[in-house]
């Protein structure tokens, strides 16, 4: 059985860069629309789901 709990996955420095400035912007973007209505909803699902992608990208 494997030592670790997550899947390896390989992914080029490239993308890593995109889906890390994409989560970035997605983040501002949450933020924003936080402090413009109030709704914590949105800022809460992208920091969770952002959360995810570094737990599988930097896993080893």
């Amino acid at each position: 059985m494997s030592e670790t709990w997550s899947p390896d996955i390989v992914v080029d420095r490239r993308i890593v860069a995109v889906v890390n400035l994409a989560g970035i912007g997605a983040a501002v973007a949450a933020a924003y629309h936080a402090s413009q209505t109030g709704e914590w909803m949105p800022l809460m699902a992208v920091s969770m789901l952002l959360a995810l992608v570094v737990l599988f990208i930097t896993s080893e």
